[in-house]
């Protein structure tokens, strides 16, 4: 429920939207004088101002913009002209609505401001969230981050669910920092791997010579989380005698460790995390109903990858640096081509995969400065591959240009013939129909035609576009230029002008070998 405050000179525009405004707090004066005595002990969220009763705009504006609550203030006049309207909005309302309107109009002013206002306030949360390696914009993620910001004020217990490899620890971890208890212990523990017979003492602790090899008295994980939070991964995976025992605890914040007779109290925040449906594990008999209701006092519901595929680039640009300087090589740059095919793979194992495949992409590029599909993992360039195939996907349509004249001039041949305009080659398109014309190859037309971007895709950069042609009419010409030379080096090296280091860091760069005439050596 907002509060909305009317000023306005006739009180049945007021008394009409009044049926309309039911789900907000709503109050109305016919003055300016009148409102600003009332925002002395009132806050509103949205200002709906006549304009016409302010004798100065701005000041009037001013005036009401600096009550608590900061509002959004909303015009509305009579007659308007463009002058009154620039007048108005620069005087700084959010907008001004001109006579003759409809009340819906009105209201869906009010609720555009009102949505603007919680999306403001809600970046101005997650803008003061310790994130850590959180990173996107993608909107779900950003209502995750809201919730975070919400829980962390409370001592609330939290359920996060979500698919494995969406960074479940993460998000733990940040509801931990951005809480009072940032200062003491953040306890992980691994449901999956605690066996059933130790996991009471590992959770609980135990006194010395209460079982086989307890040398010694040992702090529980839920003592060492005392005073801070503790994180229960994987929660669906504890046995379901355990469980009984974590609910005891979770009800009155006290345990006893294994032969001891003394029972321990622990001040600690819970958070568990499972990628399971609780609720069928339930009606099989294998989760407690119990603890589950214990936990769902706030549940968070964290997006797979491939749901937020924006978030994609700036997850790949800053793992890559992170390994690069793990590994102490140079940084590498992400091409557009593999930027591309990382959100063409549909990554079942989310960021956890993306993150391991950006390893391996590295270590296969290790002597390189740019990263390009072919050193990813194959079976997810296979995949990626096979989805271009399949969706008729592609990151651009170059036009590849073909075998090289035998003699003259390859760009002022004045032994071709004209390319009619309408032609494939013309365009920089081919036809599935139309086969490839050599004569022309190389009279190609510059971008657009040439390199067209899938409409379905945003336009890349100029810098992105001019190297990625760059790069293809290298590939082009070397491949032509292993075909002339017949795998001859040396003679390569006549052909093109180029001296051996300079054709051999080439060759390099674009994985092909001068000893296989015409054919790629791709797919390290």
């Amino acid at each position: 429920m907002a509060a909305i405050l009317f000023i306005h000179k006739h009180n049945d525009i007021f008394q009409a939207l009044a049926p309309i405004m039911k789900n907000h707090r709503c109050a109305y004066f016919p003055s300016i004088e009148a409102a600003l005595e009332n925002l002395k002990s009132n806050a509103y969220d949205v200002i709906a101002l006549d304009i016409d009763l302010a004798l100065d705009l701005s000041t009037s504006i001013q005036e009401l913009a600096k009550s608590r609550n900061n509002p959004h203030i909303l015009g509305v006049a009579g007659a308007c002209t463009p002058e009154k309207m620039e007048q108005a909005l620069r005087a700084g309302l959010w907008d001004v609505l001109c006579a003759p309107f409809a009340f819906e109009d009105l209201e869906q002013a009010i609720n555009r401001c009102l949505h603007h206002r919680d999306a403001k306030k809600g970046a101005k949360r997650r803008d003061h969230i310790k994130r850590d390696a959180i990173l996107g914009t993608n909107s779900c993620l950003n209502q995750c981050l809201e919730n975070i910001a919400t829980v962390a004020r409370s001592n609330v217990s939290v359920l996060l669910l979500g698919e494995t490899g969406t960074g479940k620890e993460l998000f733990a971890g940040a509801i931990h920092a951005n809480s009072a208890r940032s200062s003491q212990n953040f306890i992980v523990v691994d449901c999956t791997n605690i066996p059933k017979t130790l996991a009471e003492s590992l959770l609980f602790g135990h006194e010395r010579g209460s079982f086989t090899g307890a040398a010694d008295s040992r702090d529980g994980l839920f003592r060492q989380a005392d005073g801070g939070t503790i994180f229960l991964d994987e929660i669906g995976d504890l046995d379901i005698e355990i469980q009984k025992s974590l609910l005891r605890v979770l009800q009155n914040r006290k345990f006893r460790p294994l032969s001891s007779k003394k029972e321990i109290s622990s001040d600690f925040r819970l958070v568990a995390a499972t990628n399971k449906d609780l609720e069928s594990m339930i009606e099989e008999g294998t989760f407690r109903k119990d603890l589950y209701h214990r936990l769902c006092a706030s549940v968070i519901h964290l997006p797979p990858l491939r749901e937020r595929k924006e978030d994609i680039q700036p997850i790949a640009n800053f793992h890559v640096r992170q390994i690069c300087l793990e590994l102490q090589c140079p940084e590498k740059e992400i091409s557009y081509e593999l930027h591309h095919a990382l959100t063409l793979y549909d990554w079942p194992g989310n960021v956890r995969e993306l993150i391991n495949a950006l390893y391996a992409t590295v270590h296969n590029a290790i002597v390189e400065n740019r990263l390009y599909p072919q050193h990813l993992p194959m079976d997810i360039r296979t995949q990626v591959l096979l989805k271009r195939r399949n969706k008729h996907v592609s990151v651009m349509r170059p036009y590849m240009p073909n075998p090289l004249p035998a003699h003259g001039d390859a760009f002022n041949s004045d032994d071709s013939e004209p390319v009619p305009e309408d032609s494939p080659i013309a365009s920089g398109v081919s036809s599935p129909d139309t086969p490839p014309d050599h004569a022309n190859a190389w009279r190609t037309p510059p971008f657009p035609q040439t390199f067209m971007p899938n409409p379905e895709d945003e336009l890349p950069p100029l810098r992105t576009v001019r190297e990625f042609a760059i790069h293809q009419m290298e590939a082009a010409y070397l491949e032509q230029l292993i075909t002339r030379s017949q795998g001859d080096f040396r003679r390569a090296m006549d052909i093109s002008g180029l001296s051996r280091a300079r054709l051999y860091d080439l060759l390099n760069k674009h994985q092909l070998s001068i000893g296989r005439p015409g054919g790629r050596t791709r797919g390290k």
